[in-house]
């Protein structure tokens, strides 16, 4: 998926006298950490698996209604005091049907400026 982006980085980094071994080796690594990072960034997770965030983390929620209509919002868990997990929203105080959820995460210059 990244191949052209992998040759492109890895001959950057690496003068052309540098051995073709190197330099594929470069290559595979550097599109392994790409292919990693963007599965990682777009994996959904499902509750139906037993796939759950950690406890109050905001996370990207896929979400079913009654009515069959799906919305997306940010939400979390809670553990209730019979051990049950419920999912709420972070901004509406109403119980969520989650589908899927995934991690939220921010753009890299908005973490450089924490």
């Amino acid at each position: 998926m990244f191949e052209k982006e992998a040759e492109f980085y890895a001959r950057e980094k690496y003068s052309p006298g540098t051995d073709s071994f190197i330099v594929a080796a470069a290559e595979d690594a550097f599109e392994d950490g790409a292919n990693f990072g963007y599965k990682w960034a777009n994996e959904w997770h499902y509750p139906s698996k037993g796939e759950y965030p950690k406890e109050g983390e905001n996370v990207l929620c896929y979400c079913k209604c009654r009515t069959e209509i799906k919305f997306c919002c940010v939400g979390h868990t809670v553990i209730g005091g019979d051990n049950k997990i419920r999912w709420w929203s972070s901004d509406r105080s109403e119980k969520l049907n989650v589908y899927a959820w995934k991690e939220i995460v921010p753009p890299k210059e908005i973490e450089e400026n924490d």
